[in-house]
């Protein structure tokens, strides 16, 4: 039953006659097909088209807001380009035009020479202030990025040191050099917020139809980290849009929300439509088969045998023809070979049937080849097997040429036996095989020379290219081993080394010489120290030593001992000897107690000691040393919000002439006007002012402070004929102090500034003379405090030039008892006298001290018998009670 069903299926439906049915139905499905995938693709594209206008827009949000913001902080960059010696007022009250309620900009802020002293708005971003990029790992690298490259670089989303997020972007700002060179000023950070700036663009929006995420963190593009939404990296469909920033991009990649559709809209009167067409073609197609194959069974009935083998044979021509096989046969007993003409092309000779004699085959083959060749066909004619076997052949042209042969033993029932085969050319196959072979030996040498190049980044990345020593990674890393390590009961201890005066030999021998310091340095450390110990360089001159192993308090000692006095020894550097030191603190602990970090910090605290002590010696930590520099520390913030609210102020202690009795100038001492403690002596935080660099600007908030309130006085009808204000040494080198001065607007023959004899008066920087110079010009005094304490020549005083000088109150206090002292202070006043110095007396505490002291000649007299240092306040009253005892005398 199931043979005639075959039988009439065969006859019936799959026949020739219905091929034409059959095609219409085929095509018919195909085309249905097709258009169902053309309506699909349509509609995913327009999904597509949409995602991809959605981002767009969103993209050119995100770098309109962007450059929009930082356009507004480019201009204020151009301002400091131009006017350096911009203020933090005048830098706020520019920075405050920049903000209105459409921009992102939440903070404008000036780092000079990489330290943020300027921003804008200050209030609530006072933690910023200070901030030095150099020795913040959060954002040094992009801070020296701009630097280096010259060019605005966007880095974030960044965590921010005073709370929240924010894309920075930091202009390099330049100044023009009066020999037509650039310096680099520092540079002014824009902070855009990162909420603001994601809501303002539209990326939070609840409403928007499309799923984002932005990779490219710090502006690097695909290459960087995802920072919004959720990682889409590897997805195929995400459409991908470029944000261009400057000198860098992020990436976009967005989805549908919800993911794309997996088909398109209801396709129903599609399919019925395409049925409907198919029945029209495949009806009458089919009946027209029906009728042609009545007819061609009856052509069937009278075709010949003959006739179906010449289609079969050229069937096979035609498939050996299009894959360019030759066909060959070998006669066994007569040795002849026939060729057909594709074997003949394949070995380079005539395209045509052709016989040969039996030497044409061994005489084509590559001489390499013949043995193995021949060995192998003989041994398939001995076996009547079939052969499979590669060899190259040299065609008459000379070139070489690679086949592919498979044979087999066929013996015809009234011939003689032969070897019938085929032919192809594989010498592509075998050029692409050596070519792959040549790309895997390739690649395996350059896996080999990256594997070494790994080897040595990993090595300069975690040691210092100048010192070969272990760098701060390198320690973090030892740091971060011993923690998750066990350990015996051996002790631990760190010393931090910090180089002595190696500033100066930088200024005034170059870097180079520095650099051969630092080289010495590590030579002197590695000799000192065992191979178990373990010491970097993690800064400018500081060094940190482990040593790890057995050992005593007094050993550390004899160890710090050792490499104190060898770096004592002056390094020679083309001649010149560079002198220097190093302080050392010391911390440490039993391995079952060690905390490496812990020791860090108390061997720093240590360091911080020694250093107070005079330098160039060691300190083991205590405890004790930690409490005063908590209480130093607290000191110092206390210090910076005194700074932010003006809590610094003066009090005056006037001066009188000393022969008419009148008030001929007052001095400015500086008083902290502390909220809880009342008003402090500088005995009380001068020492912390100094260590955290702040008393430049405590002498130019009480300097600022004097000026009004003697323009206050003279408003009020009280004259003060100047008045004298300390200037500290480190301000004098201040390479700004000049243009600081002249904001001030400071009156000629109004103030006088008072130098310490201890500054050395015989031998200044180039600086401090220009500094003196123009302040001279700027009309402005200059008179020695505490003078006879220090070490002032002559020459020194010739070069000062001073208005007055001060004889200390040390030489005033025994003046009337002291035949000795009267002689001294007698010899400074004469000297005065004779370089036409005016000659100024403080400490005066008795009348009887005021009387010597006029006899002896000297002009001027201050101190506590006239009257104490009081406010500004306390003086104007003072000033109305002696304006109205003059007039009543």
């Amino acid at each position: 039953m199931m043979e005639r069903v075959v039988d009439v299926f065969k006859k019936h439906v799959w026949s020739l006659t219905n091929i034409p049915a059959l095609i219409a139905l085929v095509l018919t499905i195909c085309f249905w097909q097709y258009s169902e995938y053309q309506s699909r693709s349509i509609y995913e594209q327009s999904v597509r088209e949409e995602v991809t206008s959605q981002a767009n827009l969103l993209r050119s949000r995100i770098e309109g807001n962007i450059n929009s913001n930082l356009q507004l902080a480019k201009g204020l960059v151009s301002v400091l380009s131009g006017q350096p010696d911009m203020t933090p007022q005048q830098f706020e009250r520019l920075a405050k035009n920049l903000f209105d309620g459409h921009s992102e900009l939440i903070i404008i802020a000036g780092a000079p020479d990489l330290v943020i002293e300027m921003i804008y708005p200050r209030k609530g971003n006072e933690k910023a202030m200070g901030l030095d990029y150099n020795k913040n790992a959060a954002q040094r690298a992009a801070a020296l990025r701009a630097r280096d490259s010259g060019s605005l670089i966007l880095a974030g989303p960044v965590n921010l040191v005073q709370g929240g997020q924010g894309f920075i972007g930091r202009f390099p700002v330049f100044t023009d050099n009066p020999d037509g060179t650039q310096r680099f000023w520092g540079i002014v950070s824009a902070v855009i917020d990162v909420q603001k700036l994601y809501a303002n663009s539209g990326l939070t929006d609840p409403d928007l139809p499309i799923d984002v995420s932005l990779v490219g963190k710090d502006a690097l593009g695909s290459q960087g980290e995802v920072f919004f939404g959720p990682d889409k990296r590897g997805y195929e469909k995400a459409v991908m849009v470029d944000v261009r920033l400057p000198n860098g991009s992020w990436q976009m990649l967005a989805c549908p929300k919800g993911g794309w559709p997996a088909h398109a809209a209801d396709l129903t009167s599609l399919r019925i439509a395409m049925l409907f067409a198919g029945l029209l073609i495949f009806a009458p197609t089919a009946y027209s088969g029906h009728l042609m194959r009545q007819r061609k069974n009856q052509t069937d009935e009278l075709a010949t045998r003959e006739e179906k083998i010449a289609l079969i044979s050229e069937r096979l021509n035609v498939a050996l023809s299009s894959s360019d096989i030759g066909v060959w046969e070998a006669n066994l007993v007569t040795g002849e070979r026939f060729w057909d003409r594709r074997t003949n092309l394949l070995f380079g000779l005539e395209a045509a049937d052709t016989t040969y004699s039996p030497d044409v085959f061994t005489n084509a083959l590559h001489p390499d080849d013949v043995d193995r060749v021949m060995t192998s066909f003989n041994e398939a004619i001995r076996t009547k097997s079939q052969l499979s076997t590669e060899f190259r052949i040299i065609t008459p042209s000379g070139k070489i040429r690679h086949l592919q042969s498979r044979c087999a033993y066929y013996q015809p029932a009234d011939g003689d036996p032969k070897m019938v085969g085929v032919n192809w050319d594989i010498t592509a196959d075998v050029n692409m095989r050596e070519e792959l072979l040549d790309a895997k030996r390739l690649a395996e040498s350059r896996n080999a020379e990256l594997e070494g190049m790994q080897i040595r980044i990993k090595h300069l990345a975690l040691h210092d290219p100048l010192t070969k020593l272990p760098n701060r990674r390198f320690l973090d890393q030892t740091i971060e081993n011993y923690s998750a390590e066990e350990h015996s009961d051996d002790t631990v201890a760190m010393l931090a080394i910090d180089l002595d005066r190696f500033k100066q030999i930088n200024d005034s021998l170059g870097h180079l010489a520095g650099d051969a310091v630092l080289r010495h340095v590590a030579t002197v450390l590695t000799k000192a120290l065992d191979e178990s110990d373990f010491v970097a360089r993690v800064g400018g001159d500081e060094f940190v030593i482990i040593v790890e192993r057995t050992f005593d308090k007094a050993e550390l000692a004899s160890l710090a001992d050792s490499i104190i006095d060898a770096l004592k020894v002056p390094v020679m550097y083309e001649g010149q000897p560079c002198r220097f030191g190093a302080s050392v603190g010391i911390a440490y602990a039993d391995k079952g107690e060690a905390d490496l970090n812990d020791l860090m910090t108390k061997s720093d605290i240590a360091l911080y000691r020694a250093k107070e002590l005079g330098r160039n010696c060691f300190e083991f930590f205590s405890n004790d040393q930690q409490a005063r520099i908590v209480k130093a520390r607290e000191v110092s913030e206390e210090i910076l919000w005194g700074l932010e609210l003006g809590q610094f102020i003066p009090f005056y202690q006037p001066q009188f002439d000393a022969h008419s009795g009148e008030i001929v100038g007052v001095e400015a001492l500086a008083r902290w006007d502390h909220p809880d403690k009342g008003v402090l002596s500088p005995f009380e935080f001068l020492k912390v002012a100094e260590d955290i660099n702040v008393i430049d600007d405590i002498d130019h908030d009480v300097l600022a402070t004097v000026l009004n309130d003697l323009k206050f006085w003279e408003e009020q009808g009280i004259s003060v004929e100047h008045a004298s204000v300390n200037i500290s040494s480190p301000r004098l080198r201040d390479e700004n102090l000049i243009r600081r001065l002249k904001e001030l607007q400071i009156e000629p023959g109004r103030i006088t500034f008072e130098l310490l004899e201890s500054i050395f008066l015989d031998d200044r920087d180039l600086v401090v003379e220009r500094n003196l110079e123009k302040i001279k010009q700027m009309g402005i005094d200059i008179e020695i405090d505490d003078f006879g304490t220090g070490h002032a020549s002559i020459i020194g005083l010739l070069n000062l030039e001073p208005k007055r000088i001060k004889i200390d109150r040390q030489f005033v206090t025994s003046i009337d008892t002291s035949d000795e002292q009267r002689r001294l202070t007698k010899s400074m006043i004469d000297m005065g006298k004779t370089l036409n110095i005016e000659v100024l007396a403080e400490g005066v505490e008795t009348e009887g001290q005021a009387q010597v002291l006029r006899e002896l000649g000297v002009d001027s007299l201050q101190g506590y018998l006239y009257a104490k240092p009081m406010s500004a306040h306390d003086f104007n009253r003072f000033m109305q009670d002696y304006k109205a005892q003059v007039k009543a005398s």
